[in-house]
């Protein structure tokens, strides 16, 4: 992605006529530039875990060659998972079409996601730049990086204390297991000639038994290095009951030159170091963006629909505070607490919102958020088009 502001972007977008188009109204893939950005690929059919996991990697390269591109080209993949036997398929699978040095990877478990299916796949890939990459700590076999870097952007996995050397993950208690991912995140930038204060985006998940818990200073200290966007998301769990803590960034190379960043007003934010909106060159993060308000009131407490409406709103006057358009809207990422029918409730909701807006969209119901009346959380990114 080109980082000086104004250069032409075009945009597009592949259909397929998958389950989450029809009632999400979005696209498979948006594509804006040499960027392809997926929505969540799921299975055409439920089945075991390996078959799910079979059929959304074959969905992946799919829709990859119909973009001109390949699965030599992805920077990132986020693979979620209901099933415990999921973790399996999915260490089986991602190998045989990701070879070494392979992608980004993060591995998160949650309880439901849409259809009632057991896996789900996200993607982003920059066209023809594969050959390119510089990676850092590739993992032998297990076709996965510790991080990607392309031209000036940087894409670290979600790492957990299974990835720290000499961890011993939860046993080494929870302040210790963050400063040792925090420490691995902050090696894994500087692997690939980055740094902390480069970071853009953040996201980290908690497994549901520390949640509540205060983050520790390492992670905070982390975050002030650039004040970027934030979500932090309670999971069901991560590849291992030893991680209860999983953390990943993008960065983009001198950052503290290029970004503009945009408050909403909130003390969560200024305790927790990060901003509601990042842009650099044409690019903006929206962070995780719950319908709280500043004063911390909760508006439409535990009511879906009425939140996502809200957030929306929110989202919307973060990207036209940043100068870009509603219209440029690319990606977004909802956390929906709750069963089946809220996700359902979530999906209908997002249609009327932002369908038919090109842009990629996938839903994943988590077992709690920051606060029992905060039921909806939504990440947003948008790229300037070029009209």
């Amino acid at each position: 992605m080109n980082y000086e502001k104004g250069v032409p972007i075009v945009r597009s977008t592949i259909t397929t006529g998958n389950h989450l188009e029809s009632v999400l109204g979005t696209a498979t893939l948006a594509i804006a530039g040499d960027r392809l950005i997926s929505s969540g690929l799921i299975p055409s059919q439920r089945g075991s875990a390996a078959s799910e996991a079979r059929q959304v990697y074959q969905a992946a390269a799919d829709v990859m060659h119909r973009a001109g591109s390949s699965l030599a080209d992805v920077v990132r993949v986020r693979a979620w998972f209901t099933d415990a036997d999921a973790i399996e398929a999915l260490r089986a699978t991602h190998p045989v079409l990701f070879d070494d040095p392979g992608p980004a990877l993060s591995v998160i478990g949650v309880p439901n996601l849409p259809n009632g299916v057991k896996v789900m796949l996200e993607l982003e890939a920059v066209i023809g730049s594969g050959a390119g990459f510089q990676r850092y700590m590739p993992q032998e076999g297990q076709g996965w990086s510790h991080a990607v870097r392309n031209g000036k952007e940087v894409w670290v996995s979600g790492l957990t204390s299974i990835d720290v050397e000499g961890s011993n993950g939860a046993s080494d208690g929870y302040a210790s297991t963050v400063t040792g991912v925090m420490d691995a995140v902050s090696g894994a930038l500087i692997g690939v000639g980055a740094e902390p204060s480069d970071v853009v985006g953040t996201r980290h998940f908690m497994a549901r038994d520390v949640h509540g818990w205060a983050l520790p200073q390492s992670k905070l200290d982390f975050m002030a290095h650039s004040t970027p966007t934030s979500a932090g998301i309670t999971i069901e769990r991560s590849v291992s009951e030893n991680a209860p803590f999983m953390f990943e960034c993008e960065a983009v190379i001198g950052a503290s030159d290029l970004v503009t960043r945009v408050s909403s007003g909130r003390t969560f934010e200024t305790e927790h170091k990060y901003c509601r909106a990042v842009r650099a060159g044409d690019v903006v993060y929206v962070a995780g963006t719950t319908a709280t308000v500043p004063g911390e009131i909760v508006q439409s407490p535990y009511e879906v629909t009425g939140q996502v409406d809200h957030i929306l709103g929110t989202i919307r006057w973060a990207i036209e505070e940043q100068g870009l358009a509603w219209s440029d809207l690319v990606r977004t990422r909802t956390y929906v607490v709750g069963g089946a029918d809220k996700l359902v409730e979530a999906q209908t909701a997002l249609q009327g919102l932002i369908g038919g807006m090109d842009s990629a969209a996938a839903v994943i119901g988590v077992p709690v958020l920051g606060r029992p009346e905060v039921v909806v959380e939504i990440e947003a990114t948008a790229i300037a088009a070029s009209g």
